[in-house]
């Protein structure tokens, strides 16, 4: 009888990871909203954004690196290209890369101690015009900042522009 039970499970398929990953909402101070998987543990840091072969213009993942230090990363495995921000502890961004090169094992590194990296699609930075010192805001129910308002997507070159922000 176990066996019976187990046949439909072997044709369905057994999931090997887990679907649901804890999001949060970050924001760029008065520029950017972006919806963020965390990558806070050794596992989800080292698998990052491998193997997918797409993200949401205003989706990313955050890293939480656990304590300050200078960080690498690569894009090994990763075909699609990337916006990287590397963040200090007081959540000021600290150094930016710009379109990191798909399928790259080139080692990129923070320049300096930090404890977070924001990884997003690539022009993002340009997109919403996001420079070094500016500050993130991580939402824990995503209604961080009373004084804004969302202007959600509008058509730009075909493609919808996810969440840019902007002030009353």
């Amino acid at each position: 009888m176990k066996i019976l039970f187990l046949v439909p499970l072997l044709i369905l398929g057994i999931p090997t990871e887990v679907s649901c990953r804890e999001m949060r909402t970050l924001m760029v101070e008065n520029k950017a909203k972006f919806y963020v998987e965390l990558a806070n543990d050794q596992s989800t840091r080292a698998r990052g954004l491998m193997f997918r072969e797409s993200l949401a213009e205003c989706h990313g993942m955050w890293f939480d690196f656990s304590d300050t230090k200078v960080v690498s990363m690569w894009m090994k495995n990763t075909p699609m290209s990337l916006d990287i921000f590397f963040v200090s502890e007081d959540l000021i961004i600290k150094h930016i890369i710009e379109s990191a090169l798909p399928f790259s094992s080139a080692l990129l590194k923070s320049e300096m101690p930090v404890r977070y990296a924001l990884e997003v699609t690539s022009g993002a930075k340009n997109s919403y015009n996001i420079v070094v010192g500016d500050r993130i805001i991580i939402s824990k129910n995503g209604h961080e900042g009373t004084a804004m308002t969302y202007k959600y997507p509008y058509e730009r070159s075909g493609s919808a522009m996810c969440a840019q922000l902007k002030t009353n």
